[in-house]
């Protein structure tokens, strides 16, 4: 079983890295199904791997408290929405160099060699913490809930701090290297 909810029940969304010896947290824009890192005015912050489950839980609830949300038909359409994207990509390489600068790698690749990745959603009920896959050098991707490799870590409301730490460094932990399909079924023949 996999979690799901509407678009409507998230309460906040973000994302959590971890680059060597620094976690990385962003909180994320949503307009309605349409969600991804809010680069204009999220919470990006760092924080050493050292830090206790309870610190690190404050910091999630946090950026989870900056998600913005937005309505999807005030988004730009056509060119603008073409010029919109290209700004971010803009400020989606400043982000990166930024991650580069506060762990001392030289490039992504090197970045990325031992990264591990997170998704985290809230709702009124319960956090939510999902593996994910590194399938390309420098990119993470999610997991489908049929694949063997997908792990789904959940905390009930209300949620401890500590309890937050845990489950995300546990969904970290969990992140693989190209995710394994399920095992194909050989229909019989006649």
């Amino acid at each position: 079983m996999s979690f799901k909810c509407f678009s409507k029940d998230v309460t906040g969304e973000i994302e959590i890295y971890r680059f060597g010896t620094f976690y990385r947290l962003t909180s994320c824009m949503c307009a309605s199904a349409l969600t991804g890192t809010d680069l204009d005015h999220g919470l990006d912050e760092f924080l050493p791997t050292t830090v206790s489950d309870s610190e690190f839980g404050v910091a999630i609830r946090r950026c989870h408290d900056a998600t913005r949300f937005e309505d999807v038909d005030a988004l730009p359409t056509g060119e603008a929405a073409k010029a919109a994207h290209r700004e971010w990509k803009k400020k989606l390489v400043l982000w990166k160099r930024k991650a580069l600068e506060m762990t001392g790698c030289k490039n992504l690749e090197e970045l990325y060699e031992d990264a591990r990745y997170s998704s985290s959603t809230r709702t009124k009920d319960v956090y939510v913490f999902l593996n994910n896959s590194r399938d390309k050098p420098t990119e993470f991707s999610s997991i489908p809930s049929i694949f063997p490799d997908y792990r789904e870590f959940i905390v009930e409301q209300p949620a401890s701090d500590e309890m937050l730490g845990q489950a995300a460094r546990a969904a970290l932990d969990a992140g693989v290297r190209n995710a394994q399909r399920p095992p194909r079924v050989r229909r019989g023949s006649k």
